[in-house]
């Protein structure tokens, strides 16, 4: 990504519109931002960051707060960029979210942010990618192929970021380096690995399920040990496989038993089937022989009727030999008969024929009288095609004067309504100058009303004062009197604990002289007196009272005098306070009255209460009196902005009025076409469809008119043609008619002669005579069928009846019931066998499943150890916590590091070098990817989050350059042209900053840009391309000055 151009308004320090020409660099590669503190430098980064991702440059300035305060409130927040990547030239725009002045009235509106992305094509011509901000962060991450956090880390380094890319952990690098060298395939690897394996790992699972499943479903019954290994919560399979072998077998030899048992049974059944069968056929005989002697009787009854059936047929033959002649006779009449009808039939058609014939030629007559009008309609429908253009024209033209029409009205009401608006605005700056003097006039008022407030408020303060310190004096006299209570009390109490302590030390003391005197011994001296004599001893030795009691009995008293004590001391206190409160009242009282004179304290609520009052009320009216003196300013701007209207709507009526007189001329030009195009065309034919219908009328017309002459003719001649043939037709049936009659008279005669040969008194006695092939044949079927029945009954008969010889009726129920009961017991085995081989068979589909299942598992179990292996491995469980992608990326890394080191090695006079960290990390954690330094000084390797602030920048300038150099040789889809570096140099010292600079013009043949914030003088001395930025109380610019 290489910038063209960088637009910021109302952006940071930058109040109005601020451009940045990139192209002004021509062939210089490096630059130099430069600036006072604050004056905006890092917000050229910000706006080319915010332009591409909608962030800033960095993390604490997000899109909301990077609005101007310089800007005026009708200036928008918006930032836009153009940038080159890979040939092709690219334009994005961005708005933030942001607040937005309202249009009418006061305050503000949420305006959303906004986005938008456009192509530029060699013409220059903008072609738009994306139109708003979630379509336009997903195609620029596209095109860039870069996260707004990757291309701070790589392109952009902003202040306190420069250290990421070098100290960030592995896995913030293997984000960095995906993005940079597309190993997504070997991440694929890993994932198309993994998902093998666990694959296979579920189809073993599902394969163990599934053996389980099968295994609980073996068919068995009273076997502890089966019920045992199934039950358990990991089944045994191969345990259980021997039990169902053994198991299998069993059931094996119990099917064997029933298939003996079966056979046997079936003998005695099949032995009961046959006695069953043998009566059953013995009574069947029976009935048939009891059915032959019925039949042979009933055709015996038939046998008068089938002689007098044989007579009839005798006649029939007779009759038969003369069907011949009849028939004859009848062909020969039926054919009289027709020639006769279609004679008739002939004779009416040819006169109907004329008749027709008459009319058809009147028709033709008629027609050819209408050809003066058929010319007429031929006239008319040329002339009306002729006219067809001019009628769509005028269906345009009269939508012309419409619109035209229409168009000139509304520019009318439109003038109309911006001369209203000029009216209006005219008299609302009337208005407004008006209320402006008239608030003028309230400044006054304000001020006076002002310093009554503030001695009205200087009174209520006495008031308050004063009403303050009497309700504290009130409530301090209570406290007091409470207090003096107390103390009266307190006094009461050392009285009495010191009058305790007096009666225990004179009982104590009592005590202590019986005790003595209990001691003394006559002639013995007084160990208190020394006297020798005891004339009075005490006798009180009952007292029990000891020290302990003493020193209670003393604790108290002081107790007593210590609470005595402290609230002798409040009392005092509260005394002293009450005296001052007395001096505050007398003090504020004479303030009092020094303002007011008629106050009294008697009263000093209601004066309170009138004051605080008056005030709220004077308050009241001074705040709407500045309320709206508020309104002078944004007044007079709305006259200067009502001012300004109306004169762009002048200027607006003007065009309007010229716009008018145009309209007003294209609608007279439209009306004179439209007028001679009425005065053309007839008025029920100026709608095309109209005029359409018409032209179509006539030529339907014409079209009938030609249609009914043609077939007229035709309808004459094809009747002339039918006249003619039916004639013909007549004289040829004449003449068959005769020819027919002739031979029907001469065959009559010869079938009379043959009649009474056959001996028929009549033709009604042969006609009753006749009968058909079919009739006679069926009598001979009949009458054949009746004599060879009659023989075959009486054959059968006399069989069964030497067959039933001496044979007795069986008793079948019997024969059935055993037999039934041989063919149940026969069934119950029957069953139990096909149950137990079904369960024989299930069983063995069962070890089958399970040895094929077993066998699945094991080559899955085979496949998956070799599969997950290498899925563990690729994803990093292995000896170097190193996954496939990231050992990938980490030779890429070394390459860059390579880069890095050459770079490094020249800034650090050679002591510094950049290595890639190869232990594994602890625990669990991927590593590969961190960094550490070899420090030549002292020959050992370190991290790189060790080194100083000097040689941290140096080592992440040289990482940052070696990471661009590879990723441009490996020409992947990330295009790093430009590099954007903010402060670090200020850290170095002159030697270092000299290497450092000396590294980054090495660059600068490869045609990188490369752009610098910096404050160093050596740095903007070596570099000739410097960008000044200048900051003053209106915001920020900026301008490119070149050196030499």
């Amino acid at each position: 990504m290489r910038p063209i151009k960088l637009m910021m308004q109302a952006f940071g320090p930058y109040a109005d519109t601020e451009i940045i020409d990139f192209s002004k660099l021509e062939n210089r590669t490096m630059f130099v931002i430069s600036g006072k503190t604050g004056s905006g430098k890092t917000t050229i980064f910000d706006g080319i960051s915010f332009a591409i991702y909608g962030r800033a440059s960095g993390d604490d300035r997000v899109g909301a707060d990077l609005r101007s305060q310089f800007a005026q409130d009708d200036i928008a927040t918006e930032v836009s960029l153009e940038f080159s990547l890979k040939g092709n030239t690219y334009y994005i725009w961005r708005s933030p979210q942001q607040e937005k002045k309202k249009s009418r009235g006061e305050g503000f509106t949420i305006v959303n942010a906004k986005a938008e992305l456009f192509i530029i094509d060699p013409a220059g011509e903008r072609k738009l990618l994306a139109a708003n901000v979630r379509d336009t962060d997903e195609k620029i991450k596209e095109i860039i192929q870069l996260d707004a956090n990757q291309f701070r880390q790589i392109l952009m380094i902003p202040q306190g970021d420069f250290r990421k890319l070098l100290t960030s952990d592995s896995k913030e690098k293997e984000a960095i380096l995906q993005k940079l060298f597309h190993t997504e395939l070997f991440k694929q690897i890993e994932e198309k690995l993994k998902d093998y394996a666990n694959r296979l790992k579920r189809e073993v699972e599902l394969g163990i399920t599934e053996r389980s499943r099968q295994l609980k479903n073996i068919v068995y019954k009273d076997n502890e040990q089966l019920d045992e290994a199934l039950l358990a919560d990991h089944l045994n399979d191969t345990f259980i496989l021997v039990l169902l072998d053994d198991l299998i077998i069993e059931m094996e030899k119990e099917i064997e038993l029933i298939k003996h048992k079966m056979e046997q049974q079936k003998i005695i059944r099949d032995d009961a089937k046959r006695h069953v069968d043998a009566a059953e056929d013995l009574l069947k005989q029976m009935k048939i022989r009891d059915q032959l002697i019925q039949q042979k009787s009933a055709l015996l009854n038939k046998e008068s009727e089938i002689i007098k059936m044989k007579k009839e047929i005798e006649m029939a033959y007779k009759a038969n030999k003369l069907q011949h002649q009849e028939e004859l006779c009848q062909r020969l009449k039926v054919d009289l008969d027709q020639f006769d009808s279609r004679l008739k039939n002939e004779k009416d058609q040819l006169a109907s024929f004329e008749i027709e014939l008459e009319k058809a030629n009147e028709r033709v007559q008629l027609e050819e009288r209408h050809a003066g009008k058929r010319d007429q309609l031929y006239s008319e429908l040329t002339r009306l095609k002729n006219m067809r253009e001019d009628v769509i024209s005028y269906e345009s033209r009269k939508g012309n004067v419409k619109k035209a029409e229409q168009k000139l009205r509304e520019c009318q009401t439109q003038i109309t309504y911006e001369k209203k608006k000029l009216d209006e605005k005219t008299n609302e700056i009337k208005e407004q100058e008006t209320k402006v003097k008239e608030l003028e006039k309230l400044q006054i008022q304000t001020f006076e009303m002002d310093k009554k407030v503030t001695k009205l408020e200087a009174v209520l303060q006495y008031l308050q004062a004063l009403n303050g310190f009497t309700d504290k004096e009130a409530l301090l006299e209570k406290k007091i009197k409470i207090k003096k209570s107390e103390l009266e009390h307190a006094k009461k109490v050392v009285d009495d604990a010191k009058e305790s302590l007096k009666v225990l030390e004179n009982q104590w003391i009592a005590g202590q002289a019986g005790h003595l005197a209990a001691s003394l011994v006559s002639g013995q001296p007084c160990p208190v007196c020394g006297s020798i004599e005891h004339p009075h001893p005490s006798t009180n030795t009952n007292v029990q009272i000891d020290e302990n009691d003493i020193k209670s009995a003393k604790e108290n008293v002081e107790s007593a005098f210590s609470y005595h004590s402290n609230i002798e001391r409040e009392w005092l206190k509260m005394g002293a306070e009450a005296d001052l409160l007395k001096n505050q009242i007398i003090d504020t009282l004479n303030n009092t009255l020094n303002v007011i004179p008629h106050f009294s304290i008697a009263e000093k609520d209601i004066f309170l209460l009138d004051y605080e009052q008056e005030i709220a009320k004077t308050k009241d009216s001074l705040s709407d009196y500045k309320s709206k003196l508020k309104q002078i300013p944004t007044i007079e701007k709305q006259v200067t902005q009502l001012t300004k209207e109306i004169e762009e709507g002048r200027l607006i009526v003007e065009r309007l009025q010229e716009t008018e007189r145009k309209l007003s001329i294209l609608h007279s030009e439209s009306t004179l076409i439209l007028e001679n195009l009425i005065r053309i065309i007839p008025e029920n034919l100026r709608d095309i469809n109209k005029f359409d219908i018409k032209v179509q009328s006539i030529e339907n017309e014409i079209n009938k008119m030609d249609d009914a002459l043609k077939a007229a003719r035709e309808s004459f001649a094809k009747i002339s043609e039918q006249v003619a043939g039916t004639k013909g037709m007549i004289k040829n049936l004449q003449e068959n008619l005769n020819t027919v009659t002739e031979s029907l008279n001469i065959e009559r005669n010869i079938f009379l002669e043959k009649l009474e040969e056959q001996n028929f008194t009549s033709f009604k006695h042969y006609r009753d005579s006749k009968k058909s092939t079919t009739e006679v044949n069926q009598f001979d079927d009949i009458i054949r069928n009746f004599y060879e029945e009659l023989r075959s009954i009486i054959d059968r008969l006399s069989d069964y009846e030497s067959r039933l010889e001496n044979k007795d009726e069986p008793d079948l129920d019997r024969l059935h019931i055993e037999f039934e009961e041989s063919e149940k017991l026969y069934q119950l085995l029957a069953d139990q066998f096909s149950h137990l081989n079904i369960q024989i068979e299930k069983n063995n589909e069962i070890k089958k499943a399970v040895t094929t299942i077993n066998q699945q598992i094991k080559h899955l179990e085979s496949e998956y150890e070799l599969v997950g292996h290498l899925a563990d491995i690729t994803r990093g469980q292995n000896t170097y916590k190193l996954s496939f992608e990231r050992f990938v990326l980490a030779s890429f890394l070394d390459g860059i590091l390579d880069a890095a080191n050459a770079r490094l090695t020249k800034m650090t006079n050679g002591r510094y070098q950049l290595l890639r960290k190869k232990d594994r990390s602890k625990g669990n954690i991927q590593s590969g990817l961190e960094l550490l330094v070899f420090d030549q000084y002292t020959g050992q390797e370190r991290h790189v989050k060790t080194l100083s602030g000097g040689e941290s920048f140096k080592s992440a300038l040289a990482l940052a350059l070696g990471l661009a150099d590879i990723v441009q040789e490996y020409a992947g889809g990330v295009s790093l042209e430009t590099m954007f570096i903010d402060e670090g140099f200020g850290t170095l010292d002159p030697e270092s900053l000299d290497q450092a600079i000396e590294a980054l013009m090495d660059i600068q043949s490869s045609g990188r840009l490369v752009g610098i914030i910096s404050h160093v003088p050596e740095l903007k001395e070596r570099i000739d391309a410097r960008l000044e930025v200048f900051a003053d109380h209106n915001g920020s610019k900026t301008e490119f000055q070149f050196l030499g």
